[in-house]
């Protein structure tokens, strides 16, 4: 019944809550023949390293369900149907969500559509938020207010189902007025590529050694140094998901530098320096030594020593970098495709520097762009400009004095 008291939230639009196997094979019997769902979860992921799964929203020609992930031991009938092929699982920014599942249930949709995604290839800048992409594109306000509300929290408010419903009953609306609009700007298949990636494991794998290798510390150490702060890093994000706290917690990442060049002096050197406490040295002391100790392996070795770093970059290539991105930039919005799905502009000076791996430099965004421009940012050269007017002539001279080497190994 509802509350007419104004004291008490309104009550949330008609949906399903299921929270036991019985409301689970109900919802499968009743939607045993669905060619859609939208689909969206709420989480909790701070001061954890797991994150918390705590509701997932489904919505269905049939109806709306919030399914009740905390209470509910297993929901297989589900990850079932959002695993079919024949099932078009609909989401906004569904990358979160997808990576919740395959890293809790080894689980992955294989049919999206991301209207985040979509909305990039059709006027929208990426990533646009689904309360902004909502009002331009349907005319529909929505409340965000409860984004970092306790999910955990049972019972659920009124006002937390009202804002979980209201994630999930638009998708199907949205997903047929971008994928109209797709069409219309025969960007589907390039934004199929983009969602395909969603359903693979490889997405969403983890290069253990991706955090090390970005660190700028890196390119001053030597190669033992190197692979003692790849080991610290995979101490400290083991030692979180063991103890399921955030790796700040059991590291903060400000001391690895000061770690790092004590070291090899000893404890004492250690517990010498100002920054770092005596009772972090101490609870990790025996850690450190043999993380710093233990014989390298031939893959530490081999990753330590070719890692890639870009040499100084000059004036002249940070001018050309800054006019080249704004051609990117223009051409993205002549086309209506947000230049985030196509390059950042620190990607610039890595191509430059020999970096291969780009995704800009192969499929769809090499063709979007072209192999003249492509060839443009990989090797600009000298940028002269001319101004005349209203009129201004920009020539990139192809100089090979200032054209970028490979990239530096140590």
């Amino acid at each position: 019944m509802k509350s007419s008291s104004k004291n008490r939230d309104r009550e949330p639009m008609s949906h399903e809550y299921i929270n036991d196997q019985k409301g689970l094979k109900k919802f499968q019997k009743d939607n045993s023949d669905i060619k859609w769902m939208g689909f969206d979860t709420e989480f909790v992921g701070e001061n954890r390293y797991n994150t918390l799964l705590c509701l997932i929203q489904i919505q269905t020609i049939n109806g709306t369900y919030l399914i009740d992930t905390l209470v509910l031991k297993s929901i297989n009938i589900l990850l079932k149907m959002i695993s079919d092929p024949n099932i078009l699982v609909i989401s906004h920014a569904g990358v979160n969500d997808y990576h919740i599942l395959y890293k809790l249930y080894n689980v992955l949709p294989k049919n999206v559509f991301d209207t985040q995604i979509a909305a990039g290839f059709v006027d929208y800048r990426y990533p646009v938020s689904f309360q902004k992409l909502l009002k331009k594109e349907l005319g529909i306000n929505i409340s965000k207010s409860y984004t970092v509300t306790d999910w955990e929290k049972r019972p659920l408010g009124n006002r937390q189902l009202q804002y979980a419903i209201n994630d999930i009953i638009h998708l199907k609306d949205l997903y047929e007025s971008l994928s109209a609009k797709l069409k219309e700007k025969k960007f589907t298949k390039w934004a199929n590529i983009e969602m395909r990636k969603l359903e693979t494991d490889t997405y969403y794998a983890r290069d253990k050694y991706h955090e090390a290798r970005q660190n700028k510390l890196m390119k001053n150490l030597s190669v033992r140094e190197r692979i003692f702060l790849m080991r610290l890093y995979i101490w400290r994000d083991t030692t979180a998901e063991e103890k399921n706290k955030t790796k700040e917690q059991i590291l903060p990442k400000r001391l690895m530098a000061t770690i790092v060049k004590n070291i090899k002096s000893g404890k004492e050197a250690l517990k010498d320096n100002r920054t770092i406490s005596n009772r972090t040295i101490e609870r990790n002391w025996v850690n450190f030594k043999k993380l710093y100790d233990q014989e390298a392996t031939k893959e530490e070795h081999d990753v330590a020593k070719n890692i890639q770093f870009i040499d100084e970059v000059t004036d002249d290539m940070v001018l050309a970098n800054e006019m080249l991105f704004l051609l990117v930039r223009q051409k993205c919005a002549q086309e209506g495709i947000s230049q985030a799905l196509i390059l950042q502009k620190s990607q610039l000076p890595k191509a430059q520097f020999g970096d291969k791996t780009l995704d800009f430099l192969s499929g769809w965004r090499r063709s979007f762009l072209g192999d003249d421009f492509i060839k443009l940012l990989l090797n600009p050269g000298t940028m002269k400009m001319k101004l005349t007017g209203r009129k201004c002539i920009v020539d990139f001279e192809k100089d090979p004095a200032t054209t970028p080497a490979k990239a530096a190994k140590a």
